[in-house]
């Protein structure tokens, strides 16, 4: 029979295994990587998206950093895009991402937004 301090620490344990087990982490950039970002954003994001200006959809640039303390809400957008402003932009049509690839986007563009001299970033 376990002992109280020793059933405690086993249900903390094991409480702790299930939330670290939700945690998101952002993918660590190669250039591989990197260049697959870029093409995703090519063929899913650049049609409606422009980094710094606002164009069919929102500058791309002003919603990343709206994420840079949360990347985990901006891969659950890109899995599920909602419209944040159906009255000023028509909701995105993509892909459906895998969760792959809305990782290696979120990494890729939270990489771009806070790097001003990144070569990859889009126009």
């Amino acid at each position: 029979m376990l002992c109280r301090p020793a059933l405690w620490g086993a249900l903390f344990l094991g409480i702790t295994a299930l939330f670290a087990a939700d945690i998101f982490q952002v993918q660590t950039l190669t250039p591989e990587t990197r260049k697959q970002a870029a093409e995703l954003y090519d063929q899913e994001c650049y049609a409606c998206h422009r980094w710094n200006r606002k164009f069919a959809g929102p500058a791309m640039q002003g919603n990343v950093e709206r994420y840079f303390d949360n990347p985990k809400a901006l891969f659950d957008y890109l899995k599920d895009p909602k419209p944040i402003h159906p009255d000023v932009y028509r909701p995105m049509e993509i892909k459906k991402l895998s969760d792959q690839e809305a990782s290696l986007m979120v990494a890729w563009l939270i990489s771009l937004a806070k790097d001003s001299l990144a070569q990859d970033r889009p126009r």
